[in-house]
C-alpha cells in the first residue's frame, strides 16, 4: 500500500465511531536502575482492530478544543477527572471578568460547558475533585511558574501530597522547598530547576531514588539530611559540584549506604580519600565531622 492510500483511508476514518482510545491510569513498569523512574507513568491503549492497516483511528472529538484552552477540570458543569489522575496538570489562570462570555460557551447539544460556581462553592468543588492527599503518583513539568496563579496554585497542591510515592517536578524553575515534605515519597525528580543548594530540598524521609540533574548545586552543604534515610541512588550530573576533585569520595563518605551515584555503582576506589581534594566540596573544608 503507497503512502497516498494510507493517507485516504485514514481521513475517511476520522469522524468514524470505531475504535477510540482510553487514557490508561495504570503505573508505568519502573526502570529497575533507577535513572528515569518517572519516564512513562501513563500509557494510552484502544481496541483497534488487529486488521487495521494504519493503527488507531481518529476522531474529530478526539482533538483538543480551542474552547477549553482556559478550563479547569472543577470549572465543568459535567466531568468524572479527578485531579489525582491527571499526568501533568496545568494550574493556570482563566480569563478576566470582562472576558465572561467565555463561560457562556455551550456543546453541540447547546448545554453549557462550564458551571458558574463562585467563592465556597467554587472552591469546594475543586477539593472534592482534587484529592490530592490519596495520591500516590503526581508529575507537574514546565508549570511556568513565573506566573504568581501558577506557582501558588503548585505550592497549594504539594503541600497536600502526602501519600505521594513517586513525584516528577522536573523543569519548574523551582528555587526552594523547605517548606514541604512528602513523608512517603520514595521517587523524586528534581532535574532542571534553580536549586542551588542541597540544604533547599524538601523534608524525604522515605527517599530511595532523588535525581538532582541540571541544578546549580555547587557544595554538599546539607546533604547529611539525608543520612538517615534509605536513600540507593542519588543524580547530580550537570551540577558544578560533581565537575570538583573528591566529589564521589565526599559523597560515599556522607552517605555510606549510598549504592549508585550518577548512574555509577559505588567502587572501593570511591571510598579512598583522593590526594588532592578541592576544599569548597563542603563550602569551606574537605573534612567530614
Amino acid at each position: 500500500m503507497d503512502d497516498a492510500e494510507r493517507l485516504s483511508i485514514h481521513a475517511a476514518s476520522v469522524g468514524s465511531d470505531e475504535s477510540r482510545p482510553t487514557a490508561a491510569s495504570s503505573l508505568a513498569t519502573i526502570d529497575p536502575s533507577g535513572t528515569n523512574p518517572l519516564s512513562n507513568i501513563y500509557s494510552v491503549t484502544s481496541s483497534r482492530s488487529t486488521s487495521d492497516p494504519i493503527g488507531r483511528r481518529l476522531r474529530s472529538s478526539d482533538l483538543p478544543s480551542r474552547k477549553l484552552q482556559f478550563s479547569q477540570w472543577h470549572e465543568l458543569r459535567s466531568t468524572e477527572v479527578k485531579g489525582n489522575q491527571l499526568k501533568a496538570p496545568r494550574v493556570r489562570i482563566g480569563p478576566n471578568d470582562k472576558e465572561r462570555n467565555f463561560y457562556e460557551l455551550v456543546d453541540d447539544d447547546n448545554n453549557k460547558i462550564h458551571n458558574q460556581l463562585q467563592g465556597r462553592q467554587r472552591q469546594q468543588r475543586r477539593d472534592d475533585l482534587e484529592h490530592w492527599e490519596k495520591a500516590t503518583l503526581a508529575s507537574f513539568t514546565r508549570q511556568e511558574l513565573h506566573h504568581g496563579y501558577q506557582k501558588g496554585n503548585l505550592g497549594r497542591i504539594l503541600s497536600r501530597l502526602k501519600k505521594v510515592v513517586y513525584l516528577n517536578l522536573k523543569d519548574n524553575e523551582l528555587l526552594n522547598l523547605t517548606s514541604f515534605s512528602f513523608p512517603r515519597c520514595e521517587y523524586l525528580n528534581l532535574d532542571t530547576n534553580n536549586l542551588t543548594s542541597l540544604k533547599q530540598l524538601p523534608s524525604l524521609p522515605q527517599i530511595k531514588h532523588l535525581s538532582l540533574q541540571d541544578n546549580d548545586v555547587c557544595t554538599l552543604d546539607g546533604l547529611s539530611s539525608l543520612k538517615s534515610s534509605p536513600l540507593e541512588e542519588l543524580y547530580l550530573t550537570g551540577n558544578p559540584v560533581a565537575f570538583k576533585i573528591g566529589y564521589r569520595y565526599m559523597v560515599f563518605s556522607i552517605l555510606p549506604n549510598l549504592h549508585i551515584l550518577d548512574g555509577v555503582l559505588r567502587h572501593d576506589e570511591d571510598l579512598r580519600e583522593p590526594e588532592k581534594c578541592q576544599n569548597d566540596l563542603m563550602g569551606g573544608g574537605c573534612v567530614i565531622c
